[in-house]
């Protein structure tokens, strides 16, 4: 991207319609530009509109470094940043975490929002996190609320245990440091 392109998808990721927040998503999912990775940052942190941080805490799952993933994690773990923003960052955090990232989903499966449990166990199954099975299978047993346009999260539960178990000998192939 030009320094052009850059101010123009940061203004409309930060802007006040939705839909160009999307559609600056998308053009950065398109060409995940290392030099976007502080504004979105910024955006993630400081966004007026819940929709601006949830773009970014989306798009920042393309971008690489460590700052990013910190900015992620830091978000997972505010409670007082809206459960759709923190579930973004759990699941951002798939590609390009840390070591350190793996307990930081796992702390988080005790959550109040169920959001955030859901997108943690999807986390903790896509990286294969073995130290996630007990706090899983309690999941995969008792926690049968439903999340608006998916399923319950004992059914991600399971779902996560069942990846973990698959892939058992792997290590975490998405750590990067």
């Amino acid at each position: 991207m030009t320094p052009d392109q850059r101010k123009s998808v940061i203004s409309k990721l930060g802007g006040s319609s939705s839909a160009l927040a999307n559609e600056a998503a998308h053009q950065i999912l398109a060409d995940p530009d290392p030099a976007l990775v502080q504004p979105v940052i910024a955006i993630l942190q400081r966004g007026r509109r819940v929709f601006n941080r949830v773009e970014a805490a989306y798009v920042l799952g393309v971008l690489q470094g460590k700052r990013r993933t910190l900015a992620l994690e830091r978000t997972l773990n505010d409670k007082h940043e809206n459960p759709t923003v923190r579930s973004c960052a759990a699941e951002s955090l798939v590609l390009g975490h840390r070591g350190d990232t793996h307990a930081v989903l796992l702390r988080n499966l005790e959550d109040p929002s169920k959001e955030i449990r859901f997108w943690c166990a999807f986390a903790l199954g896509e990286i294969g996190e073995r130290k996630a099975l007990p706090a899983l299978k309690w999941l995969a047993e008792n926690d049968d609320r439903v999340v608006k346009g998916w399923w319950a999260v004992s059914k991600e539960a399971r779902d996560a245990i069942r990846t973990i178990k698959k892939n058992r000998k792997r290590k975490c192939v998405f750590c990067v440091s």
